[in-house]
């Protein structure tokens, strides 16, 4: 039997140039900058990239995200050109590449809806529904120009699906949000505040990890109570992930970063980091446009940063009874993030623990998960039929 694909990610920083001003981007400090990733600089960093993967025993489903700033700024040849590089470097690899973009969806014309549709394999809109934070540089709201262009979309047939940023000014408007996906029938990633470019950048509006684990836990109580199955990333893999801690005999799944790792974020410059890493320069593993990466993986840097991660785990996770079937990859890339870090400075796994908790509490409540046996009705709860597979997921 043919082993299942490993799955690779690379987030590519095309530019940080945008047309917004959002409030919390932790691009903000460089949202004026028009430089670009050059085609030829695009060239080498495919080769650096295929070069390691070619010459593996095993399948590799390759992810680029084109990030920006705004990725649509650029010409739509850019990417188009892209692409061709893609097919003329990977080889028979390029049957295994996907393209992702994520936009604010703002510049929408029909070269650009060509672009989503045939260019494109997924499409991401970032839009927050509430809080007026996505503002452009006069400060006006983007929300109706990009609902405007989401029923363009629909109208052209082009699948997508939405990131909603948490933050304080939209907290009171979780139902309004889920209902909003829910009749629009999308799926949407809810994605806690992330560290901002400056001192004080999110004063008024940053959350806390408990605020944050509160929310968590308000739509979770939303998906539970509703009849229709919602994709809410990442409610949807914290549920499964119960599923799998009471499924009998599921295997134990573990984040080995050593073994392999499924996310790099490629800035501008051709500095690459780990996700956990962003831009902090002394941690990235070093230039993808000057060097394979072969040559990354195994560096000093990579190995040194692979240990700091592995010392996170075992700080933070070693000791919490979810262990196994989370992965453990919060802790290792980045949930430190939006959770607190204790007096030993380990993470304190708030929000990813707290929500698997009130999940299995939910559960329980439900005779779903009987709380006598630990006995699993997984036929009760709507989950997709790939939920299973996570019994022999790596």
């Amino acid at each position: 039997m043919n082993a299942s694909p490993r799955q690779v990610q690379f987030v590519v920083k095309t530019s940080k140039f945008c047309n917004l001003r959002c409030r919390y981007c932790y691009e903000y400090a460089e949202l004026g900058n028009k430089a670009a990733i050059a085609p030829e600089q695009l060239e080498q960093m495919f080769h650096n990239i295929a070069s390691y993967y070619r010459q593996l025993d095993f399948p590799v489903d390759i992810q680029f995200v084109w990030h920006g700033g705004e990725p649509l700024l650029q010409s739509p040849d850019y990417y188009w050109q892209a692409f061709d590089l893609q097919h003329q470097i990977f080889g028979e690899l390029a049957n295994n590449i996907t393209n992702a973009v994520q936009t604010n969806l703002t510049v929408l014309n029909p070269e650009r809806i060509r672009l989503l549709k045939d260019g494109f394999d997924e499409v991401g809109v970032s839009i927050d529904l509430f809080g007026g934070l996505r503002v452009n540089r006069s400060a006006v709201d983007s929300l109706d120009i990009v609902l405007k262009n989401m029923d363009r979309l629909n109208e052209a047939n082009i699948p997508f699906g939405c990131i909603t940023v948490l933050t304080k000014l939209n907290l009171p408007h979780l139902r309004e949000i889920y209902n909003f996906y829910r009749t629009m029938n999308l799926s949407f990633r809810v994605l806690p505040l992330f560290k901002g470019s400056f001192d004080g950048q999110h004063q008024g509006f940053e959350i806390s990890a408990q605020e944050t684990l509160d929310a968590f836990c308000t739509l979770v109580d939303f998906w539970l109570e509703d009849q229709e199955f919602v994709s809410v990333v990442p409610i949807v893999d914290y549920i499964q992930q119960v599923i799998h801690h009471y499924t009998s005999n599921s295997s134990l799944i573990f984040y080995d970063k050593r073994e392999w790792e499924n996310i790099y974020l490629v800035n501008t410059t051709g500095d690459i980091y780990s996700y956990a890493d962003a831009y902090e320069i002394e941690r990235s593993h070093g230039n993808i446009f000057t060097t394979p990466l072969t040559d990354l993986i195994v560096g000093e840097r990579h190995r040194q940063i692979i240990i700091e991660a592995e010392e996170r785990m075992a700080a933070t996770c070693s000791t919490c009874p979810y262990f196994g079937s989370c992965s453990g990859s919060p802790v290792a890339e980045g949930s430190r993030q939006y959770n607190d870090i204790d007096e030993w400075g380990a993470i304190r796994c708030i929000v990813d623990q707290g929500t698997l908790q009130h999940i299995e509490y939910r559960l329980k409540q439900a005779r779903i998960i009987n709380p006598q046996t630990g006995k699993l009705d997984i036929e009760q709860i709507k989950l997709p039929a790939f939920v299973p597979s996570l019994a022999t997921a790596v």
